[in-house]
């Protein structure tokens, strides 16, 4: 048996994760802090999952949320991303509510002044949420169709409109807000507790398939009256502040959904691994093993991209227009796609509110369908990654500026800095290293043909889609959207490539295994719809390397991480 565990001196920006994953338990386990059966009962109920919430500010998760510069524990994005995982393996409607409060203070730690900042600081550091109010019925994804209106008064502002399917909309004790103002839209920080509460009406929570425990409502304002202390950053920014703020937000809803897949993936393992079918487990079948391995080399794609980008945000933040969008497209639909290739595994148990795992694989497989919508749906990802491209192929290109061992030095401490020190820009800036550099990484393959061979059909992908937004323009054509498409898959592909040429070593274990890269590559190839021969021999290692890390206590991740000791069923199912 080939040990997973890996060098973690070097890996210290994982210490916040790896804490939480002891603190709070094994979520197998019924008694733990934060346990996939509480969950189970709260969705029932249609329920917040109150005491997962109170192991999870027990363990200090909500510290996590706010800057070492404003008091809180937040020193990387990349280790807030491991936090965000490790919770999102027990509960995406906790990680989810927790990431409402998030986006609503992003922009205020990014553009707040310091009163701002110290009293968003102390709410939540005292464990109240928050809400982005952005969203509003009518207008959808468009943030110039708001309705909810500013208008100048006597010592500031008076607020009219209603937010709508918003995040801890009821459960809120201050909420950011766009409104249409002069001159033009800006984004208000209002302190529930210090305004007239006839003027604000909380809207009755939105029911839901998935996530029914998370709050999703809105709220109303009508003559709501805020003082001039109210207005975050240049009056009149808010569409660009908003903007801004999700470039983190939505890097981040692909930790939550790594983390639902790495559970689901366990469930259906353990579930082939017990169910006897015609006298040996289920995972002898060779269907079976080729759903799990392939499951998991979508989850290793989507860790790869996920990680480069929450470190962008450390060292990056100047590409994070253009990265942000293509990890949001990215990683939460591999991780559907895992969680879908386990429940063909489990068949008709994962529609079951009982059985495997208490029941749990239902809701998960509900939950994890919303991360893909969250924070803008694909569309408009590949909206957003159409319009960066487009204006980046009108001007001359770039000259990669950032070092990729900065970049793929995933568990090397960085100094982060504050947000407000380096706020988030509207553009790329035309270089982009994670594909720009892919020429010099796929000779670095040479010594491996057929892995070489895989990188070069993303290079050739990588040029034709250059040459074709060259053509394109600016216009929303079909053609445009699938060139986005097929950007974001290559841009997935490198960084798995520059994963394994800059960080294998010091991850160890999985990560030096030339059979998750050689996978990960064809399950991109194949999206990208070009043929590509299967590789069992890469599947059969990922699966007897799935047995291992489940039987050590470990992730299901290239990051050598260690989780609480699991709780496991051990009476197997027989035909």
């Amino acid at each position: 048996m080939t040990s997973s565990a890996g060098p973690t001196d070097a890996l210290s920006t994982f210490d916040a994760a790896a804490h939480l994953e002891q603190a709070l338990g094994c979520p197998f386990d019924p008694g733990s802090g934060i346990s996939l059966a509480e969950g189970v009962r709260a969705d029932e109920l249609e329920a917040e999952p109150t005491a997962s919430y109170e192991a999870a500010w027990s363990a200090g998760l909500h510290e996590q949320l706010v800057p070492v510069s404003e008091g809180g524990r937040l020193g990387s994005f990349e280790s807030l991303m491991g936090v965000v995982r490790a919770t999102s393996r027990r509960d995406l409607a906790v990680s989810v509510g927790l990431g409402s409060t998030l986006l609503a203070a992003t922009p205020v730690w990014a553009w707040g002044d310091d009163i701002q900042r110290s009293r968003v600081a102390e709410l939540v550091l005292g464990r109240a949420r928050g809400t982005a109010g952005i969203s509003e019925e009518a207008a959808g994804s468009d943030l110039l169709a708001t309705g909810t209106r500013a208008v100048p008064a006597p010592g500031g502002y008076v607020l009219d409109g209603e937010k709508w399917l918003v995040g801890n909309g009821r459960c809120s004790s201050f909420a950011t807000v766009l409104a249409a103002s002069d001159p033009s839209y800006g984004l208000f920080l209002l302190d529930f507790d210090a305004l007239d509460a006839t003027t604000v009406k909380r809207l009755d929570k939105v029911r839901t398939h998935g996530l029914r425990g998370h709050d999703l409502s809105g709220f109303a304002l009508s003559g709501c009256q805020v003082g001039a202390g109210a207005v975050l950053g240049r009056p009149g920014r808010g569409i660009e502040m908003v903007s801004g703020m999700l470039q983190f937000t939505r890097t981040l809803v692909g930790a939550s959904s790594l983390g639902a897949a790495d559970t689901a993936l366990r469930i259906a393992l353990r579930h082939a691994r017990g169910r006897m079918l015609y006298g040996r487990p289920a995972l002898a079948m060779a269907p079976v093993r080729s759903l799990l391995a392939r499951g998991f080399a979508d989850l290793l794609v989507a860790e790869c991209t996920e990680l480069s980008a929450a470190r962008g945000l450390d060292v990056a933040r100047q590409r994070m227009a253009l990265w942000s969008a293509v990890a949001k497209y990215v990683v939460p639909q591999l991780c559907v796609d895992t969680v879908t290739a386990c429940a063909e595994v489990l068949s008709a148990r994962a529609h079951l509110r009982q059985g495997a795992a208490g029941g749990a694989f239902q809701k998960l497989l509900r939950d994890i369908a919303v991360t893909p919508v969250f924070e803008g749906t694909e569309l408009v990802q590949l909206d957003t990654v159409r319009a960066q491209l487009s204006g980046a192929a009108r001007r001359r290109r770039s000259p990669a500026t950032l070092p990729l061992p900065l970049l793929f030095g995933f568990g090397e401490p960085v100094v982060s800095p504050a947000p407000r020190e380096l706020r988030p820009s509207l553009t790329f800036g035309g270089a982009d290293e994670v594909v720009d550099l892919l020429d010099e990484a796929v000779e670095e393959l040479a010594d491996d043909p057929r892995l070489a061979a895989l990188a070069r059909t993303i290079l050739r992908v990588r040029d034709e889609t250059r040459t074709e937004f060259a053509g394109l323009g600016t216009l929303r054509t079909a053609e445009a959207y699938e060139a986005a498409r097929r950007h974001c898959l290559v841009h997935a592909a490198a960084c798995c490539v520059h994963t394994w040429l800059q960080r294998r070593a010091a991850l160890g274990g999985l990560a030096t295994e030339r059979a998750w890269l050689s996978l990960a590559l064809r399950r991109v190839v194949a999206r990208l719809g070009l043929p590509v021969p299967p590789d069992p021999e890469a599947e059969d290692v990922l699966v007897r390397r799935l047995e291992e890390l489940d039987d050590e206590d470990r992730a299901f991740s290239l990051v050598p991480m260690r989780l609480a000791p699991q709780h496991r069923d051990p009476t197997p199912e027989r035909s």
